[in-house]
């Protein structure tokens, strides 16, 4: 890999650890950010987390350390994998999330309560591990017959249907809230005769931008690897997608753009953002 490669990689991974490590923290220490929604993005920052720890590291020092065995190569690569697999997961368990929120909120306070959001993001991780484990325990012991299986598994259930499932659930939201924001304008205008009325959709479109962020730069990159995903099968040369330097840094920008949409569109972490720079520049005035 080229020196320029290295220097974005390490930069866009420090973007990563720290936005998603802050994330946590502010979810984790603020009682008043422990909501529904905020556990599906704590869940996610954990897994974008651990993608900023272990993809362009594992890459370096697999880069620089060559002669390791191949089974030590196999769970490095499985490290990398596995959180940019429960990454994927997550986000499409988030978007599912606010999708039932905002076209459905009547049966998203009934169905989406506590115990069944903890369970969610339970199996989001089991389902993960359970098949990062088996897909490296079968590599390593040089099960080779069942690698077109496994790139079918992944084309479908960490590639192509996400895309699918994010694509839907935001066209329908983006729907959802023109309707919705239509039907607001012409209820204020039959009662503004005899009333101050102002309906305000603000919420729901926020939450809607902030998930074309997040969805727009994943369709980008895991379009790129659902490409590389179907060459791999057709093609017989041994690495016909030939563009790792440019995806690889796209996976790790995908993890690292979601905490800026959060810190930018959604209103009580960004509430509580402003309040920590802003005790932190007062103390700051106060020692000066």
């Amino acid at each position: 890999m080229e020196t320029w490669f290295w220097i974005l990689g390490w930069v866009l991974s420090f973007l990563t650890i720290t936005g998603n490590l802050f994330t946590i923290f502010l979810i984790c220490s603020r009682r008043n950010l422990r909501t529904k929604t905020n556990a599906f993005i704590l869940s996610l920052a954990v897994a974008d987390f651990f993608v900023g720890l272990s993809v362009i590291p594992s890459m370096f020092f697999c880069d620089n350390f060559c002669e390791w065995p191949r089974r030590w190569l196999s769970w490095v690569n499985f490290t990398r994998w596995l959180f940019s697999n429960a990454s994927v997961v997550n986000l499409c368990v988030l978007v599912l999330d606010r999708f039932i929120a905002i076209v459905h909120p009547l049966k998203y306070i009934t169905f989406m309560n506590r115990r069944r959001i903890n369970q969610v993001i339970f199996f989001s991780w089991l389902l993960t591990v359970s098949f990062n484990v088996l897909k490296v325990t079968l590599y390593m012991f040089y099960f080779r017959k069942i690698r077109v299986i496994f790139i079918w598994l992944i084309i479908i259930f960490f590639e192509f249907l996400p895309c699918v499932v994010l694509i839907s659930c935001f066209a329908s939201m983006i729907f959802h809230v023109h309707k919705h924001d239509r039907s607001a304008r012409i209820v204020a205008k039959q009662l503004r005769f005899n009333h101050q009325v102002s309906f305000k959709t603000h919420h729901e479109k926020s939450a809607v931008i902030m998930m074309g962020i997040v969805i727009g730069v994943f369709l980008v990159c895991y379009g790129m690897y659902l490409r590389c995903s179907f060459l791999i099968l057709f093609h017989t040369t041994s690495s016909p997608c030939n563009d790792e330097k440019y995806k690889i840094p796209v996976l790790v920008l995908n993890s690292a753009i979601n905490p800026l949409a959060y810190a930018f569109l959604k209103r009580d972490i960004k509430r509580e953002f402003k309040r920590i720079v802003s005790a932190a520049f007062k103390e700051n005035n106060k020692v000066n």
